[in-house]
């Protein structure tokens, strides 16, 4: 009888509940989760499918719990069968795209995409590793590893690859710098590559800067100094 009611409450406040999704408040946000996890477990789906549209936009939501949240529940909405969710990979916005990227391992998992279709569109990521977002820029450098090592991006990449060792900005230079040693121990690219590209590296080591120091370290890891 309990269970019922919670039920029947849920329904009757299924509009606040919904609207509850995209708070900037994390509890209610948990709180509104657990109540369609409660429909969806006791199978009163039916009253959830005509906002599967509601529920695929929080995964665009300009808030970043707002979306983690709903990428954490990304199973839930599998079952619902909401649809148009890979579509967050080549969004226009770097930290829509960054979110889904960093979830492609369930999206696969998920079966919501194919890794065929992921490798066609790996080419949307490459304007995160350039992104002017620090925080999204530096992440999606140390995820791009992790796509290397899944074999999302393979060899016939390595010259784009090699566009960003020479990069004209030097915050961006020096990331693709830092991933280096690790894509080499992959095979993704050659230790002679990379020695012939050293002079873009050692060039971010002759001001005194941040930069510098950063690139001065990577230097000697892969013996250019």
């Amino acid at each position: 009888m309990a269970e019922l009611s919670k039920i029947k409450m849920i329904i009757r406040n299924l509009p606040k509940v919904l609207e509850s999704l995209a708070s900037p408040d994390p509890e209610a946000r948990t709180r509104a989760w657990d109540d369609v996890k409660f429909l969806v477990d006791t199978g009163n789906v039916r009253y959830l499918l005509p906002h599967r549209g509601y529920l695929r936009s929080l995964l665009w939501h300009r808030l970043q719990g707002v979306r983690d949240d709903a990428w954490s529940n990304l199973e839930l909405m599998k079952s619902l069968g909401v649809e148009g969710v890979e579509r967050s990979l080549t969004a226009n916005k770097d930290t829509i795209k960054w979110s889904a990227w960093r979830n492609y391992r369930n999206l696969l998992s998920l079966g919501v995409i194919s890794f065929d279709t992921l490798r066609e569109v790996r080419i949307s990521y490459w304007r995160l590793l350039r992104s002017r977002w620090a925080t999204v820029r530096k992440k999606s450098w140390r995820l791009f590893v992790d796509l290397v090592k899944d074999g999302v991006f393979t060899a016939e990449d390595r010259e784009r690859y090699k566009d960003f060792l020479r990069a004209r900005k030097a915050n961006v230079r020096i990331l693709a710098w830092e991933r280096a040693k690790e894509l080499a121990d992959l095979g993704f690219i050659s230790p002679e590559e990379l020695r012939e590209l050293k002079d873009y590296l050692l060039e971010l080591t002759r001001f005194e800067s941040s930069v510098s120091k950063r690139a001065k370290r990577v230097a000697k890891v892969l013996g250019f100094l």
